[in-house]
């Protein structure tokens, strides 16, 4: 009875496990194509959503939307990005205008351009501090490149540029020997351009006058002829040629033949070679070393340095004239020679060699 008992509880369990069994599948089912659903909804959805996002928010109703902002744009630019105006140098400081001094001094603009260049940045400096001994300094230094730059200009033709120049050195230093020099130098060579000029008008002249001339030979040339046929026309139908009359004869004796009229007519004037004329540039300034034994001693002075600029542009027989004090600077002014570039003298269009002397200042600033 017992075992009896224990058979059927085994069989009642089996059947309740398969009828769990079957009863779950199809919820398992249920669950699975609920899910199923939900992924299939969520495309669609983003489907669509894409299809409106293309065709309402970027396509061509949308285009042409954007494109007229972007027009007014361009023909009416808003004012924050219109990059302000650069502020004129009139109200510039001391400590502004050293370092505009110090920025055109390290780009070569020692003399140039008019307003933004080293030398007059310095004299604003003494016009607004006259003591200042820095700007002196710094003036004294640049003196000499700036008489290379009026040379280079005088050179060239540019005399108000030169004049110009020469102006702001004489604030900087009236007394200064060179000025002279340069100002005699720029009075002959407007004296000489005044020549040429004059020179050229002449020859212009002349060339114009001996045009006229050969355009006139063959237009008298062209006369003769014509009044040659019109003679023989006027002779007799009968065939017979009569000789000419005695105030024809000599009429056409007296007429000139065109080889005499183009003998009588003169030569062009000779063309001057043609090509470029001027002085030395001076390409890299030099630019020496301060001794270290003068540092110590606090010595200031200069030296007087001649070479020669080849028609290479090289520097050759560098060589010390004058001093003061005497050798304590001369190696370093010559090593700073020999290591400045220049572009050769050019006369005619043809580089030549040429000598020039150079003033090299020495000064400790306090």
């Amino acid at each position: 009875m017992p075992e009896l008992i224990g058979q059927r509880t085994t069989s009642i369990d089996a059947t309740a496990a398969v009828r769990t069994m079957r009863g779950g599948a199809p919820a398992r089912m249920r669950g699975l194509a609920a899910a199923q659903l939900i992924v299939i909804i969520g495309i669609i959805a983003l489907l669509a959503i894409g299809a409106w996002w293309y065709l309402g928010g970027s396509g061509p109703a949308s285009t042409g939307t954007t494109t007229a902002p972007a027009a007014s744009t361009t023909a009416a630019p808003d004012a924050s990005q219109v990059p302000a105006p650069e502020a004129g140098d009139a109200d510039l400081t001391v400590d502004q205008l050293y370092k505009e001094a110090r920025s055109a001094m390290s780009e070569n603009r020692m003399v140039v351009p008019a307003g933004k260049n080293a030398l007059e940045y310095y004299l604003r400096i003494l016009a607004k501090q006259p003591d200042d001994t820095g700007a002196k300094d710094a003036l004294r230094e640049i003196f000499p490149f700036a008489t290379a730059g009026v040379e280079d200009q005088i050179n060239q033709g540019n005399f108000d540029e030169a004049g110009r120049i020469m102006a702001l050195l004489a604030k900087a230093d009236p007394s200064n020997y060179t000025l002279t020099i340069l100002r005699s130098k720029l009075d002959l060579k407007k004296k000489q351009n005044d020549r040429d000029l004059a020179q050229k008008a002449v020859a212009d002249a002349a060339a114009e006058a001996a045009k006229t001339r050969t355009a006139q030979a063959p237009a008298a040339s062209g006369e003769t002829t014509a009044a040659t046929a019109e003679t023989s026309a006027a002779a007799p139908a009968g065939g017979s040629t009569a000789p000419a009359t005695a105030s024809e004869a000599p009429a056409a004796a007296a007429a000139p033949k065109p080889t005499e009229v183009a003998k009588a007519t003169p030569p062009p004037a000779p063309v001057a070679p043609a090509g470029e004329s001027r002085e030395v540039r001076v390409l890299t300034p030099p630019r020496p070393s301060y001794p270290p034994a003068a540092v110590r001693n606090r010595q200031d002075g200069w030296v007087e340095v001649e070479f020669t600029v080849g028609a290479d542009g090289s520097v050759q027989n560098a060589h010390v004239t004058a001093s003061e004090p005497a050798r304590v600077f001369d190696r370093e002014a010559v090593s700073a020679v020999q290591r400045a570039k220049f572009d050769p003298k050019m006369e005619n269009g043809q580089a030549v060699a040429s000598t020039l002397r150079r003033r090299i200042e020495f000064k400790l600033g306090n």
